[in-house]
């Protein structure tokens, strides 16, 4: 049997108060008392229930996230960025994956209360209903996912004005050809920012290409239409399909950027490696985990639901033409 405050409290010849004062470091306890009930906790192998510490306190010092379980580099950003800004507020992470059904999500964050008061959500199926998590004793954000009202804080990427920058960069630097390679299942955001950059009196034209993916894969099949369209500009739903097509430009002895300028989405650490490197659009990952524990260590009661949008941002680098 795991040992509890009480034995500890016992073998220490203190009271329950007393003990859980020393193990917590919550209050003065004279040298003596406290040693012996270090020692006792020590020889009972002791571990402290988390879960009744937090509701004593009445705020957690852990906060989870629920992230799609992929594995894109913006995932693992995310979650190191907010591990880290949350470590220096004295907090600590706890991590799940979104699971197959909103009943299995609403088991596990059952699981979770007492540990976590605020849960932050980095995917949401659109098909699932948020507002069942209103039942449950726990504050909700969610990061660039939306649960489709504003009961809940809502942190949201805007990926057209990034994208929209970097189409405009390309007619500046004279394409008039301009490819938009884009998946099956690509949000909105990436469409409206492309099309946008393009005026009815303008010389430059917008091609559409489509893929089944947003992979590697992807963007080095899209290779040959994109050569049969005569595009000399391209921009990609992600860097993982724009370094996919890099092979097939390499293949095929297409020159970027003087035959095709070539931009990407998403900022993936290759993508500054690449020869020639890729222009890029990037996350705003680091203002958005800012807002997000600003939010979670406020612990504000009166704090009222908000949305916040945080536009991408170009980064220029060697496969656009100056």
């Amino acid at each position: 049997m795991a040992a509890t405050l009480k034995m500890v409290a016992e073998d220490a010849g203190v009271s329950v108060r007393t003990a859980g004062r020393v193990l917590s470091g919550m209050g003065p306890v004279s040298g003596s008392a406290a040693e012996r009930v270090r020692r006792a906790a020590e020889a009972l192998a002791y571990i402290p229930n988390a879960a009744a510490r937090n509701l004593r306190r009445s705020f957690s010092r852990t906060a989870g996230v629920i992230t799609s379980g992929g594995s894109n580099e913006i995932v693992y950003t995310r979650l190191r960025l907010l591990e880290e800004q949350l470590r220096r507020k004295g907090m600590n992470l706890l991590i799940g994956a979104i699971p197959s059904s909103q009943s299995e999500l609403e088991h596990m964050l059952s699981d979770w209360t007492g540990f976590a008061e605020y849960v932050i959500f980095t995917a949401w199926p659109s098909s699932w209903d948020s507002e069942r998590l209103t039942v449950l004793p726990l504050h909700f954000l969610f990061l660039d996912c939306d649960p489709g009202n504003n009961l809940f804080d809502r942190l949201l990427t805007k990926r057209s004005s990034g994208i929209r920058d970097a189409v405009t960069a390309m007619i500046r630097s004279g394409c008039r050809r301009i490819a938009h390679v884009t998946g099956a299942h690509t949000d909105s955001g990436r469409i409206e920012g492309f099309d946008s950059a393009f005026h009815p009196e303008g010389e430059a034209v917008p091609i559409r290409i489509g893929t089944a993916g947003l992979e590697l894969s992807d963007g080095y099949g899209a290779g040959e239409e994109l050569l049969n369209s005569k595009a000399d500009g391209v921009f990609f739903d992600t860097d993982r399909m724009a370094l996919g097509f890099y092979r097939y430009a390499h293949e095929h002895n297409i020159v970027i950027p003087d035959d095709i300028a070539v931009i990407g989405f998403d900022n993936d650490s290759a993508s500054a490696y690449a020869i020639p490197a890729l222009t890029t659009v990037g996350h705003p990952a680091e203002e958005e985990i800012r807002k997000a524990v600003e939010i979670i260590a406020s612990h504000d009661p009166h704090h009222i639901a908000e949305t916040v949008y945080f536009p991408t941002h170009l980064i220029l680098r060697e496969s656009l033409r100056s």
